[in-house]
Parts: C-alpha cells; sequence; structure tokens
C-alpha cells in the first residue's frame, strides 16, 4: 500500500506542473488570476467534503493569511514561470524551496542540522549556476528567473506557515486552517480577476475549466495521500521520493511530450539538483 500511496502522489505531484503547459499554450501566458482561482476553489471544495466535522479558532486567521498570501503568489507566478520557461526547469528550482523550512527548523525550532545540508547546498548553488546559463535553445529570461523565484519563495513560504501553525496548535485545526487559507486565496484572486481578466474571462474559463479542476482535485487528493502515507513511511525517505519522483516525470514529459530542449550544463545541473533534494533531505 506505501509503494501505491508514493506512485500516486508523485503522479500527482508531476500532473499539476504539467496540466499547466496546455493552458498556458492556449491563452499566451494570460489567464493565469482566473486560473489559479479556479484551481484554488476546487482545492477547497475538495478538503470541505473531506474534512468531517469542523471545529475553527480564532487565531488561525493569522496563520491562514500569511499561507494565503505564499500560496497565491506561488500559484500565480508558477502558472507564469511556466508560460516563459522551461516546465521541466522551472518545476526543479521550485522544489528547491525545501530550503526554506528546512532552515526555519533550525534557527527557529532547533531542530538537529542533518549530515546532509552542507553537500546539499553545494550541489544546489551549482545546480542553481548550471541551470541558469543561457543556451541557443533554452528560454532562460529575467522574467523567467524573477517568475520562478517568487513561485519558490512562495512554495517555501506555504511549507514554513504550516510548520508554525502546527508547532503553535500541536497538530491540530490541519483541515480548517486549509479551508481557511483557501477560501482566502480564492477572496483575492478573484479581485485580481475582475480587475485585471474581468474583458476575458468566460474565454479562459473555456480555455483552463478541466485544467484547473483537474489541479485542484489532484492537488486535495495529493495533501491526503501524503498524511495517510506520513504514517506508513519515514519522512526522510518520502519526501525526497517525492520531490526527485515528480521532478523526473515532469522532466521526461517536457522533453518527449512538450520536446523542450535544455543544454547539456543545464542536464548536468539538473542532476545536481535531483541529489540535493535527496542530500537536503537526510
Amino acid at each position: 500500500m506505501s509503494v501505491f500511496y508514493l506512485v500516486a502522489i508523485i503522479l500527482g505531484v508531476a500532473f499539476q506542473n504539467v496540466a499547466k503547459k496546455p493552458y498556458t499554450q492556449k491563452t499566451q501566458g494570460r489567464g493565469v488570476y482566473i486560473f489559479s482561482c479556479m484551481t484554488s476553489f476546487v482545492a477547497l471544495l475538495f478538503f470541505v467534503f473531506t474534512a468531517g466535522k469542523l471545529s475553527f479558532d480564532a487565531g488561525l486567521f493569522i496563520y491562514a493569511f500569511l499561507f494565503a498570501l505564499s500560496y497565491m503568489s506561488s500559484a500565480v507566478f508558477g502558472v507564469l514561470a511556466i508560460a516563459c520557461g522551461s516546465l521541466s526547469l522551472t518545476a526543479l528550482i521550485v522544489s528547491y524551496s525545501l530550503m526554506l523550512p528546512t532552515l526555519y527548523g533550525i534557527i527557529f525550532l532547533k531542530d538537529p542540522i542533518g549530515v546532509g545540508l552542507i553537500p546539499g547546498i553545494a550541489l544546489l548553488v551549482i545546480s542553481l549556476f548550471l541551470t541558469n546559463k543561457k543556451g541557443e535553445n533554452t528560454q532562460i529570461t529575467l522574467k523567467w528567473l524573477v517568475c520562478v523565484t517568487i513561485a519558490a519563495v512562495g512554495n517555501g513560504m506555504c511549507s514554513v506557515t504550516q510548520k508554525m501553525q502546527q508547532v503553535v496548535y500541536d497538530g491540530a485545526f490541519k483541515n480548517e486552517f486549509m479551508i481557511i487559507a483557501l477560501a482566502m486565496v480564492v477572496v483575492m484572486l478573484l479581485f485580481f480577476v475582475f480587475a485585471k481578466e474581468r474583458k476575458d474571462i468566460k474565454m479562459f474559463i473555456n480555455a483552463g475549466w478541466s485544467a484547473s479542476i483537474s489541479c485542484g482535485i489532484v492537488n486535495g487528493l495529493v495533501n491526503l495521500l501524503v498524511m495517510l502515507l506520513s504514517g506508513l513511511m519515514a519522512a526522510s525517505v518520502m519526501f525526497p521520493l517525492i520531490s526527485v519522483g515528480g521532478i523526473v516525470v515532469t522532466y521526461l514529459v517536457s522533453r518527449f511530450y512538450y520536446k523542450e530542449s535544455i543544454t547539456k550544463s543545464q542536464s548536468v545541473g539538473f542532476v545536481l539538483g535531483l541529489a540535493a533534494i535527496v542530500l537536503l533531505n537526510i
């Protein structure tokens, strides 16, 4: 059963990356707010319908608000990064966001420093240098660098905020926290939808409703399966396998289906990045 959960999670993580690509191709990188809003709304419904009995605490709202800002930044700029750059390299760079919760744990929670932290950081720095070298057939632009950096920081801050909430509430209110946060995300994104995309809402919905619904459902399922698997497999094994597996599947799809090409130095950086992810989790 553990293997089934693990494979399903890896495929789910990769699917969320891959499903955004055709939408960005249809809309030429536009309509990111409506797409992110629809995806977040579906994920919200998933948590509502699978949560069971709910109990809320007023203190949850500050953590939910911080999570909502981080989640929205990651969702919007993640789509923008995929629209203007490589799908596989975007997935790799965003995965480096795990450094933020790791550093938060070491600095503020006094977590022990793992043996793989220093070599992992060293490989990560080398990987960043190699993957961001321009080549003739690659799309390493300033816009992509800005978008992928914001997406990575936002993704990492989601994990930090979740960790903060779990520490303060001793692991309670997980579903309630996600429901409040995702509701905030939907409301904030709706503001941007009507402020910037209202003239083309119908077109963007027609172009992305199937992908956004799929991503929202898969996002909820992945979170549910991670909670189930965490009770069957050590976190030090589970999270590296999920991260690396998701990136590899995304790379294979982007390389052989979308025909994206990367340079030799970027390929080396990609491999070193995978090694860095494993070491940082040891």
